[in-house]
């Protein structure tokens, strides 16, 4: 008797049927695409951060009691400690290497040009590095193979795609070239293509402006040339002030209670195991400072906590978005049963009158609500998935991860908004007295 009730249910009561199972589509819908994006959209988020600078520092040991302002160092060359770019490679065999986007070395003097003070700084704009095939250290004693990427291509062109640049960039090995940044220029009074000197310590370099830089920070007061051309400046042979670090970190709000804020000297070995294989900005830059031979890497502080603080806000935002529409949903499915339920009054007298208990005439409501709100999730859930794809095409550019858990937690959700959305109409539909609606008939 009870799969005929819901047959005819679902023959002859197809408008208001399909109206609830609308409701139950559109929130299903949005909850499964904003479920996907919500499990993968830290790790977008994180790589689009990226595109704004680099998030770790990586510095010798002892330049804490070097003079260094505004990212300058001030300090005799005989008194500097430098670090060797040569093992910079390394940085890509840490565990988290797939987290590393970029990274870029630094090395500065104050010269001057046209009687003008400039800082001259020399990094690697776009440098292919053969990353070793055995990484020095792995995580518990495991040394493993570094065969899945040979070479790896940095610089400042991948740890500041934000600059904007007015040029071409120098090419690797050219020791001619220089990118100048817009205050420079104004000063040294050159342009594209104008050639200019530079003296330091009594040697003068000829430099050709090939680019102009804007950036809106410190670096439109400097000259930017290959590395090797500061060193030779600086009679070494190698060796760089520091080195900016771009990684994709998960950000702090989803480390575990137990372990924030504590040092690798102090976590438990399950801690420490945990914190370790979690890519957090503390946990790639101590990994980075046990491949690099007198580095100290720390996050840079504004621009981590700045980064943590928004993801979190972002993910709040995503379930927040998510609870409204299913609260949206359920009302539509609220306001859909009530309609179809004061359309049935006269069925529902008549199997109370003969016989039937409330709870009876109720699980029959709520198994037409329960199978409804399957068939909106199922299809829901494949529209939600093709939405968060489009999302990710057109926002980030490319599609966002598939989520296992998006699946069976839609498909509850929607049950549950379908029950939910029913109770209300069907408790008051099985509270009136059958003769008070056999009244009415």
């Amino acid at each position: 008797m009870l799969p005929r009730i819901i047959r005819e249910t679902f023959l002859r009561r197809k408008k208001w049927v399909a109206l609830v199972f609308l409701a139950v589509l559109l929130g299903a819908s949005l909850a499964s695409s904003l479920l996907t994006v919500y499990g993968d959209v830290a790790g977008k988020m994180s790589q689009e951060l990226r595109s704004y600078g680099a998030n770790i520092l990586v510095r010798p040991v002892s330049a804490g009691l070097e003079l260094e302002i505004g990212g300058i160092s001030y300090t005799p060359p005989s008194a500097r400690v430098f670090l060797d770019e040569r093992e910079l490679p390394k940085i890509k065999t840490i565990f988290w290497k797939h987290s590393i986007t970029g990274f870029a070395p630094f090395l500065s003097v104050l010269a001057k040009g046209d009687n003008e003070p400039v800082v001259l700084t020399g990094t690697w704009f776009e440098k292919a590095l053969d990353v070793p095939r055995v990484a020095s250290r792995q995580f518990a004693d495991k040394v493993a193979d570094t065969t899945e990427q040979p070479t790896f291509t940095t610089g400042i062109k991948q740890t500041s795609p934000w600059w904007k640049l007015n040029g071409d960039w120098v090419k690797e090995g050219d020791t001619e070239s220089a990118i100048v940044g817009v205050e420079a220029a104004r000063r040294l009074s050159v342009s594209p293509d104008d050639r200019f000197a530079l003296t330091y310590e009594g040697k003068t370099i000829m430099l050709k402006v090939i680019g102009i830089v804007t950036t809106g920070g410190f670096e439109d007061n400097q000259v930017f040339v290959n590395l090797p051309v500061v060193q030779q400046l600086l009679g070494i042979s190698y060796g760089v002030d520091k080195v900016l670090v771009g990684a994709l970190v998960t950000p702090e709000g989803k480390v575990v209670q137990s372990i924030k804020g504590k040092s690798p000297d102090q976590m438990t070995p399950e801690e420490y195991e945990l914190w370790y294989c979690t890519p957090l900005v503390e946990s790639i830059a101590y990994q980075i400072q046990e491949v690099i031979p007198g580095a100290e890497a720390g996050p840079i502080r504004q621009v981590s906590e700045a980064e943590s603080s928004f993801l979190g806000k972002t993910e709040l935002l995503v379930l927040l978005i998510t609870g409204a529409a299913l609260t949206a949903s359920a009302l539509g499915v609220m306001a859909a049963m009530n309609t179809m339920v004061m359309h049935r009054r006269r069925e529902i007298a008549l199997m109370k009158a003969i016989g039937a208990h409330d709870s009876q005439v109720a699980s029959i409501f709520f198994l037409e609500a329960g199978i409804i709100g399957l068939g909106g999730g199922l299809v829901g859930y494949l529209g939600g998935l093709g939405l968060a794809q489009l999302v990710g095409r057109e926002v980030f550019g490319m599609p966002f991860s598939f989520s296992s858990i998006a699946f069976p937690v839609t498909l509850m959700l929607s049950v549950t908004i379908a029950l939910a959305g029913s109770f209300i109409p069907v408790r008051q539909a099985i509270k009136t007295e059958p003769v008070i609606l056999l009244r009415e008939v």
